[in-house]
Formats: C-alpha cells, structure tokens, sequence
C-alpha cells in the first residue's frame, strides 16, 4: 500500500514538473480566490459577530419628563416591570444628574460642549432591556405614551432603542455578506476550471498511457487518483500561499487599526486565523479535487 501511494505521488509530481506553466497559473488563480476568502471570512465573521453585540446590546430608553410626578414615575416603572418580554433585572433609573456624569464622561469634563451648556438639560430616564432582542420594537410600543414620559418628536421616539443603528448594521453585514459571496463563488469556479485545464493539458500528454492502463484493467480510481493529487496540490499550495499573504497583510497594514478599535471588554472578534488557515487548505483540497475529478470523467470512457 505504501508503494501503491508513493508511486502516486511521484506521478503527480513528474507531471506537476512537466506542465510547469499551467501549474503555477492554476497554483495562482487559487491563491487570489483563497485570499479574497479569507478576506470574506474575516470580514464576515467579524461583521456578524459585531451585529450580534448590537442586538444583544439594545437597552430600551424610556425619557421622562422634567415635570413627572413620583406617583407618574412609580407607575412607569410598575409598567415596564409587568410588560411581557422585559428582562428581570435588566431595568435601571437614571435621574438627571447620573445622566449628565454619563455625558461627561463620554465627552470629557473639560469638552466645549459642556462648557456651552446651561444647566442640565438632559432628562431621567429608565434603561431596560428585552429578553429577546427581536421582541424590542414590541416591548418598547407597550410603554409607549404613559403619562409622565416625554411626548415623541421627529427624529427622537420615546421609547428609543437605537433601532435606525441596528438596522444599519444588519443591512451593511448583509450587503457585505452577498458581495463576497458572489465574488468567492465567481473566482471558485475560475480557479476549478483552470486547475481542470492544468489536469487536462497532463491527461492529454499522457492519453495513450491512460488508454492502455484501462484496457489492461486498471480501475478508474487507479488512474484517477495521480491526477486528483496534482489537482490538489495546486489547491494547497494556493491555499498555503494565501494564509502566508493574509497573515503578512494583517500585521503590516490591519492589526494596529483592528487592536485601537477593539479595546472595551466584550468587543466582537473575527474568526480565529488558525481555523481560518485550516478552513482555505480545506477548500483548496475542495477546488482541486472538483477540477481534476470534473476534468476526468469524460478521459475514463475508453
């Protein structure tokens, strides 16, 4: 068995050698595909994880007014206590004076803004959450209008969930995600067809050797195999090539942007590069499987 695989990687190899030209161009067609890919697959997983935290972040505002009376304010708070679908614990007062501190610390005690500010024109609230995120537009119209809330305005509802932010999110992940999609499955199918010319322009040199193996007996996985292990080869070697020009790309030009954006704790991450690298030598495999076993079919019907 040993011997039986030695003699097919050694075949591959000589004909790898022989179409050296078709080689590296199907060997670089994998590589451009492989590094878009993992430009997707970064980017992808980063974008959805990050739609994610927003969603789980969604915290309803309830902005009361300057003039709410205690009993008002105990009956707002009794409200978004029994509405259906609020989160237990998740309801939080915060009085004018906590909201001004939160202002200041956002922006710097020391910000112009402030120092324009007359007063503290900002007004209480109370903070609270869904226990699904989906359910927040549901959750936020049940507290709508009590009395005692500030009436909505253009431009500002009352309650405000943020959702004009998370449904941008949602909508540039999901552009972003049929984007590289599209362009993966485009190149996908340029370097499967390239990697079957590079099989074909070996097979076609080789067809007499080919034609008298099958009429001696050889099965069809026997003269198969050499031609899917040059097939991929290419799709590993592309792969490899890949990872090597990802991993140089994010340390010169993405790692000091990505580390200064994503200080805060729980901040969302992309996808592991480790399991990124394994997952583009996986579809290199894939891709030149695909090609020479495509390429193959039609050379075996001898």
């Amino acid at each position: 068995m040993e011997t039986r695989w030695k003699f097919f990687v050694l075949e591959a190899l000589k004909s790898l050698k022989g179409n050296f030209a078709t080689t590296i161009a199907a060997v670089v067609t994998v590589l451009v595909v492989m590094f878009i890919a993992g430009i997707g697959i970064a980017l992808g997983s980063y974008v959805y994880n990050y739609s994610n935290k927003v969603r789980d972040d969604v915290t309803i505002r309830a902005y009361l007014k300057d003039s709410a009376t205690p009993r008002q304010i105990a009956d707002i708070q009794r409200t978004i206590t029994e509405t259906p679908g609020v989160q237990d614990g998740s309801l939080e007062f915060v009085s004018k004076d906590d909201a001004i501190l939160r202002l200041q610390k956002q922006l710097g005690k020391d910000s112009e803004l402030l120092k324009l500010t007359l007063g503290n024109p900002l007004p209480a609230s109370f903070e609270f959450k869904a226990v699904d995120p989906d359910q927040t537009a549901g959750v936020a119209k049940a507290v709508a209008g009590l009395p005692g809330l500030d009436p909505p305005q253009a431009g500002l509802p009352n309650p405000d969930y943020g959702a004009g932010k998370a449904d941008r999110v949602l909508k540039t992940a999901g552009t972003i995600t049929i984007v590289l999609l599209g362009m993966g499955v485009v190149l996908a199918i340029a370097a499967i067809l390239l990697i079957g010319n590079t099989i074909r322009l070996s097979i076609f040199a080789r067809r007499r050797e080919v034609e008298v193996m099958k009429l001696v007996g050889a099965t069809n996985w026997f003269v198969r195999l050499p031609f899917m292990i040059e097939g991929m080869v290419c799709g590993v070697a592309g792969a490899i090539l890949a990872s090597v020009l990802l991993a140089i790309s994010y340390q010169t030009l993405l790692a000091d942007r990505v580390q200064s954006s994503m200080t805060g704790n729980g901040s969302p991450e992309a996808i592991a590069f480790p399991l990124l690298v394994l997952l583009l030598i996986v579809a290199g495999l894939a891709i030149g499987a695909i090609g020479s076993g495509l390429t193959m079919r039609r050379f075996l019907k001898v």
